[in-house]
């Protein structure tokens, strides 16, 4: 399926195919990272606005 549709891409679609892989990429990243990260971390940033001590 997928070699048809990028057999059958111009020239310009190139740039909405990278920019979608790359999209999709980075999203797929940011998920992975949120999903490793320690829940202290999470509680800890979490809290940062309502604090009033500076670190």
């Amino acid at each position: 399926m997928f070699k048809q549709f990028l057999n059958q891409v111009d020239g310009s679609q190139v740039y909405l195919i990278t920019s979608l892989a790359i999209f999709m990429v980075f999203f797929l990243l940011v998920t992975v990272l949120l999903l490793m990260m320690k829940k202290d971390k999470i509680k800890y940033m979490s809290e940062l606005p309502l604090t009033e001590d500076p670190l």
